[in-house]
């Protein structure tokens, strides 16, 4: 995938590319008022909106998600055709209780993945746009 294509994937989620080669991810972190261990943190590892695309066509989607959020946006992912694969949590120690959603497709054009994500994600108010 070539760096201008993964730039247009990130543009889709209003975020940015992490990695463009061989694999693209993109992200764009949550806006949540979190610590972990009473630090205060911005980690993108703590506030990740994040989706990867292969050219094999797999696409893969993993993001924070608050305790409240989670059936509303398991019901938008799987409303859109996306399958979730997984609700766990990452951190000890952390307020409020971050969990992380883990979801995928493959044979799918990765604008359609990211549109869907981003749309799904909109739509369970993880974002406002």
């Amino acid at each position: 995938m070539s760096p201008s294509t993964c730039q247009q994937l990130a543009d889709i989620i209003r975020g940015e590319v992490v990695v463009a080669a061989p694999v693209c991810v993109v992200q764009r972190l949550r806006d949540i008022d979190a610590t972990i261990l009473g630090r205060q943190t911005q980690s993108p590892l703590a506030l990740p909106f994040a989706l990867s695309f292969e050219n094999n066509g797999l696409n893969l989607g993993e993001s924070v998600v608050l305790q409240r959020e989670i059936n509303p946006f398991m019901t938008e992912l799987r409303r859109r055709g996306l399958i979730v694969t997984a609700v766990h949590n990452h951190w000890l120690f952390d307020r409020p209780r971050l969990m992380y959603m883990h979801w995928e497709n493959a044979g799918e054009s990765p604008f359609n993945f990211a549109r869907k994500s981003f749309e799904a994600a909109v739509a369970a108010r993880l974002f406002r746009r």
